[in-house]
């Protein structure tokens, strides 16, 4: 069995800030960074700048959701 490629630095950071906002995410996360030829988070990550690569507290609205439990 090959060993995983190692994380970049950036990449670290993105597992442990959705570990620290719940936990159990970053592995998830880190999932999702190994598979990049199908999700493409690796390469969303080395192009978004270290300064981005933070939780943000926010608020989502799903407009999707919304038509269809209204009608």
């Amino acid at each position: 069995m090959l060993d995983p490629k190692p994380l970049t630095p950036k990449e670290q950071k993105v597992i442990q800030e959705f570990e620290a906002v719940r936990p159990g995410l970053g592995a998830i996360a880190e999932n999702n960074i190994r598979h990049n030829d199908k999700t493409g988070w690796a390469d969303i990550i080395a192009d978004t700048p270290e300064s981005e690569l933070v939780v943000r507290d926010g608020l989502s609205s799903n407009s999707f959701m919304c038509r269809r439990i209204g009608g």
